[in-house]
């Protein structure tokens, strides 16, 4: 079941968790058996709060995704890194984005064509127009989730707030 995880505290007493995140923020709660008058009205408890909470938290689009930049990101402009091919010692610079369907655009720049800044600067512009021409998809894979987010962006095409399940 999507985000909910069934354990058992030290104590013996057992309980549904709610875990996941949006964005960058935790999503948690644990609901246990003995307050909510037994397994499965806690896991009822836990099915409404997560529901409520995915409703109101914005799921990352694959674009936006792409345009985070990582710890390792050594260019400073995220999707672009600069290779030393055996074929090219001195080095390309290649923008590269991968969609959500799994397919991958790249497109290179040779330092010995362009130069050292010229090659970075190209690659960099061919990376914004990747983002431009890519279709923006939310960045989640489990079936609820993804439901979840296609009635956020009904709603949001239909200039309404946030929709419960």
């Amino acid at each position: 079941m999507y985000a909910i995880t069934r354990l058992q505290a030290s104590s013996g007493t057992w309980y549904w968790v709610v875990n996941f995140s949006r964005r960058g923020v935790h999503h948690e709660r644990r609901f246990y058996d003995p307050k909510h008058g037994g397994k499965n009205a806690a896991l009822r408890a836990a099915i409404t709060w997560r529901d409520e909470e995915l409703a109101k938290a914005k799921v990352l689009g694959v674009l936006e995704f792409c345009q985070h930049k990582r710890s390792n990101n050594c260019s400073g402009m995220p999707g672009v890194h600069f290779l030393s091919p055996p074929a090219q010692p001195e080095g390309i610079w290649q923008a590269k984005l991968k969609l959500a369907d799994g397919t991958r655009w790249t497109k290179t720049f040779s330092v010995r064509k362009h130069g050292y800044d010229e090659a970075f600067r190209l690659a960099s512009a061919a990376r914004r127009e990747m983002l431009r021409n890519a279709q923006d998809r939310p960045y989640v894979y489990d079936p609820l989730a993804k439901r979840v987010a296609a009635l956020q962006a009904k709603d949001a095409d239909q200039g309404g707030g946030a929709r419960r399940r």
